[in-house]
Formats: structure tokens, C-alpha cells, sequence
């Protein structure tokens, strides 16, 4: 529920920055990377504390979310022009639904791989006595 409501508002921040943008003249592409690197400095933050509330050192779990998070960010840089530029789709449009497909993906490696820290051997081998 947490994910739900963090990633929903950092979604819709993200899609009121990049609709800002849009309204200038630059480039829907360069809008939308203008877009992301705003966002990532308010996600990271969010998601390390509101949903998965890791306590582990902050660097290691940042470079973590950033490769997750990359990749939900490519798929939506590969998918948005084939959107516009194929389909003709309005970029924001193209975004939105782009946000949609990726959503569930980055959930899951953002718990499996960007928050997940390990517990030292003995401490896994005393849980699995209990």
C-alpha cells in the first residue's frame, strides 16, 4: 500500500514536471530526461524511507536504486518516441502509459535488488532453527 501511494504521488509530480516542461519549447525527449533527473532526487529520498525503510548505509542503496530505476527510465525513453513518432501519441500521453507498464517491474526490483540488504550468516541461520 505504501508503494501504491509514494510511486503514485512521485508519478504524478513527475507528470505535472514534464507537462511543465512540455510547455516550453524544448524537446519533448529532452523534457522528459529533464523530468526524470528532477524526480530521482525526490524518489530516492522517499521510496529508501516511506516504503521500504531501509536503514542500511544510504550510497550503496542509491547506486542500487538508480540502476533500477534506469531501466524503468529507458523503457520509457525507448517507448515514448516509438509512441510519438510511430503511433502519434502526444508525449505526455506516451508517458503516462509508459509509467503504467513499468510500474509493477520497478516495484519488484526496487524491493528484490535496490532496498534489499542481506543479514550476516549467523543471524539467517538462527532464524531458520527458530
Amino acid at each position: 500500500m505504501r508503494y501504491l501511494l509514494v510511486a503514485g504521488t512521485t508519478s504524478l509530480v513527475y507528470i505535472g514536471v514534464l507537462a511543465l516542461l512540455l510547455t516550453t519549447r524544448l524537446h519533448y525527449f529532452v523534457a522528459i530526461l529533464t523530468a526524470q533527473v528532477i524526480i530521482v532526487s525526490i524518489a530516492f529520498p522517499a521510496y529508501r524511507t516511506l516504503i521500504f525503510r531501509s536503514e542500511g548505509p544510504w550510497f550503496p542503496d542509491f547506486i542500487r536504486f538508480l540502476g533500477v530505476w534506469s531501466s524503468g527510465a529507458v523503457a520509457g525513453i525507448v517507448a515514448t518516441p516509438a509512441l510519438v513518432e510511430i503511433v502519434g501519441w502526444h508525449p505526455l500521453v506516451a508517458q503516462v502509459v509508459a509509467i503504467v507498464v513499468v510500474a509493477v517491474l520497478s516495484y519488484l526490483g526496487h524491493r528484490f535488488v535496490s532496498f534489499r540488504h542481506r543479514s550476516p550468516a549467523g543471524e539467517n541461520a538462527h532464524r531458520e532453527d527458530s
